[in-house]
């Protein structure tokens, strides 16, 4: 956790070493070789890359907590430590109010303390710069004494490395794809992206340089990984193109760069299905489920439906397709916003992520069904994105995405029940959170039943 930290520090300090409204340094650093209890610090030229330093922090006061980072020797000759101090310790105090933790345990998690050896950083850097590694002394007394030690260390030029990363496509239909990555053995690790190709493309044109992505971006917005894997993407949008990223670092630290891409398939016109549920199953209903967000106990979410063939701000024939679409609101405390209100709040692309909203498929035999495979989003302006209905387990928090819902009628036609075919699992509003998995925003803890107003 502490390196995970890390970075939040370098952030506080990257935002205090871009002021320019004192250009002096109001704390002169000192050298180690003329200091007292120092902070020793240790580059290891044997690793140092363009992207990357590794250096060992080693303090004459072993139970004293400091704090340490990198900056660029041009914007060191004007950093302004105050600002960085005040900065950093307001992010310490401001952390603990939000974990509900004292300020003692806060500096445990993000402060350095004692020996750190062999220290990887690996993101920001680039070839023929001077850098700077500081560190001082963070008390609970004074906050911090007057001494910051440094060392200098100078990037070497860019090497180009000789691994590589074979991509290729598989399983591609209008709404998903997988990618298969396959690093060559002297691959350490890479970081991965993927997105509509004219997104990426967007990404890469507005960086500063051609090293930008290599640098510091694939790290901002990739995933990690090691060896070989086959990454499932599902949720697409038909007839679309798209482009997987890889930055590769191997063994000896050097960097590399490769992409593909793929085109979605359109969507196969189905032939026109017949049946009385067209038009007997549209107008007003009343929707319960029992739900939990996994960590709370289960409640009773209640909510309003309108079925209907389409909607008047969205350019979609559902009954061409043998679908309806259900408006709802207030399904685990949402409210419903159509594409217009998102048009008024200034989302983008909110033809995408209008709802909640849920489509029901009509096959012969007056089968109904609901998707079940991550096709047709329920929600899309919330913060973690596309989020779907799948099948979810509220016990073990398992999901599934590979089977569509059961959508029963009554005799009378008053009451619809959506459950899932898979024992234990019951309808859920999930998301894909990318590197870790699908994730549940609310388990379903029971069916869904809707009742005709």
């Amino acid at each position: 956790m502490k390196k995970a930290l890390f970075c939040l520090m370098a952030v506080v300090a990257f935002a205090a070493c871009n002021n320019e409204e004192n250009p002096t340094n109001p704390n002169p650093p000192i050298d180690v070789d003329d200091a007292t209890n120092a902070i020793n610090i240790v580059v290891d030229n044997e690793r140092l890359t363009s992207y990357q330093v590794v250096y060992s922090l080693i303090p004459e006061d072993k139970e004293a907590y400091y704090y340490c980072d990198v900056m660029s020797k041009a914007r060191w000759e004007s950093a302004d430590f105050d600002a960085i101090r005040d900065e950093f310790n307001a992010a310490l105090i401001s952390y603990a109010d939000m974990i509900d933790a004292t300020y003692e345990e806060v500096c445990e998690q993000m402060l350095f303390k004692g020996d750190q050896l062999d220290f990887l950083s690996n993101a920001g850097y680039r070839g023929d710069t001077d850098f700077v590694i500081y560190a001082f002394y963070w008390t609970e007394e004074d906050l911090m004494r007057d001494d910051i030690f440094f060392t200098e260390f100078r990037t070497p030029s860019h090497v180009d490395s000789t691994e590589s990363v074979a991509i290729s496509f598989e399983g591609i239909d209008p709404y998903e794809m997988s990618v298969k990555c396959v690093p060559t053995d002297g691959v350490d690790e890479y970081y991965y992206y993927f997105d509509e190709t004219t997104k990426v493309d967007a990404m890469l044109a507005q960086l500063e340089d051609e090293n930008a992505y290599l640098s510091y971006q694939a790290m901002n917005v990739g995933i990690k990984y090691e060896g070989e894997q086959t990454l499932s993407h599902k949720g697409l949008k038909p007839e679309t193109a798209y482009t997987a990223v890889v930055m590769a670092i191997d063994k000896k630290g050097y960097r590399m760069m490769t992409s593909a891409g793929e085109s979605t398939e359109a969507v196969v016109q189905s032939e026109r299905v017949e049946s009385p549920l067209f038009e007997s199953l549209l107008g007003e209903w009343t929707g319960v489920q029992t739900v939990t967000d996994g960590y709370s106990e289960p409640m009773v979410s209640e909510f309003t439906v309108t079925i209907a063939s389409g909607v008047s701000d969205y350019d979609y024939d559902y009954r061409a397709n043998n679908q309806l679409v259900a408006l709802v609101d207030g399904w685990c405390d949402i409210a419903y916003y159509s594409v217009a209100d998102l048009v008024e709040y200034e989302i983008e692309e909110p033809e995408l992520k209008w709802g909640p909203k849920w489509v029901f498929d009509i096959a012969e035999g007056d089968v109904v069904t609901m998707d079940g495979y991550a096709r047709h989003s329920v929600i899309g302006w919330m913060f973690f994105g596309d989020c779907f209905m799948l099948c979810a387990d509220p016990v073990n928090l398992g999901v599934e995405v590979d089977n569509n819902f059961n959508v029963s009628v009554s005799e009378d036609g008053n009451t619809l029940t959506i459950s899932s075919p898979v024992a234990n699992y019951y309808p859920s509003l999930v998301y894909n959170f990318e590197g870790y998995g699908w994730m549940a925003y609310y388990y379903g803890a029971s069916d869904i039943v809707l009742t005709r107003k």
